[in-house]
């Protein structure tokens, strides 16, 4: 499964005061969809330079990480950005190293927001324990191997309520305020192009897969661009095999891409869910 670390949690593990397998962790169901402090609805996407996303009251801060998905029309806006020049209800969306993203499209509908700080609108769990689906389940068997953190499978037990979009990890304290948002699971992942490929090409370079992307994926790049898989692509690829692209994709390009049998998102029937962890290089999350 793809994921996404918080900052608060990577800074935390890099200080020593997260302990991978000396603490309590958990797993957590979250629908996205819910809105609270670190989860915030889209109601608008410039299709433009850079990208403008409207999200009411957002309390976001220029500098944070956000992980975009769900947005209709504008595709370009889903993946995983840096947000500049915020007012109360905007904010502009950049890639991590400051490059502008470009429209795709007209916004039609819906999005969430989802904040991964440094800011103290997305570091502990009752920024977004409304967005709970069931109960919080205790990773047991905790391993670190390399930097990369595992634990044993865990599943969650008769769970009903709203989809689930996403499972997050957590340190648990018990208290939701002193608990630690640690990783978001999305079941996504990013694509980044390495060198450009131009209009017509059917290859498009890019850095290692972290999962595999199902063929006739259409990905949507953050220079504007598309691009529909003509084949499987597999974790550790570094290119796609594509359809002759209609236009330019940039060097540093990002795009959002499904990673093939995530599972999410998943709509809750008052069963159970059982969650298998990566068994790739990645497996919960890596440092």
């Amino acid at each position: 499964m793809a994921n996404s670390l918080f900052e608060l949690a990577r800074q935390k593990f890099l200080g020593a005061t997260l302990d991978w397998d000396g603490q309590t962790f958990s797993a957590v169901l979250l629908d996205l969809n819910t809105a609270d402090v670190g989860n915030k609805a889209i109601t608008g996407a410039t299709n433009a330079s850079p990208i403008v996303i409207t999200a009411t009251a957002h309390g976001f801060t220029n500098g944070d990480i956000v992980f975009i998905d769900a947005v209709g029309g504008n595709l370009a806006a889903n993946g995983l950005w840096k947000i500049a020049n915020q007012a109360t209800n905007t904010f502009e969306l950049t890639r991590p190293d400051g490059v502008n993203t470009t429209g795709s499209a007209a916004y039609t509908s819906g999005g969430y927001a989802i904040n991964l700080g440094p800011s103290t609108s997305g570091d502990f769990f009752d920024d977004f324990n409304a967005s709970l689906v069931g109960s919080k389940v205790n990773l047991t068997s905790p391993t670190i191997v390399q930097g990369v953190a595992d634990a044993a499978d865990v599943t969650f037990t008769s769970v009903s309520g709203a989809s689930v979009e996403a499972i997050g990890i957590i340190r648990d304290t018990g208290t939701d305020s002193t608990s630690e948002m640690v990783a978001l699971i999305t079941g996504k992942h990013i694509v980044t192009c390495n060198t450009q490929a131009n209009s017509s090409a059917t290859s498009i370079p890019v850095e290692p897969l972290v999962a595999a992307i199902p063929n006739t994926t259409t990905l949507t790049f953050s220079n504007g661009a598309t691009a529909t898989l003509s084949a499987l692509a597999s974790a550790g690829d570094r290119a796609l095999t594509v359809t002759a692209l209609a236009a330019n994709v940039t060097a540093a390009s990002r795009a959002l891409a499904p990673a093939t049998g995530s599972g999410l998102p998943v709509t809750p029937n008052g069963g159970n869910i059982n969650i298998t962890w990566d068994n790739g290089a990645n497996r919960i999350f890596k440092l």
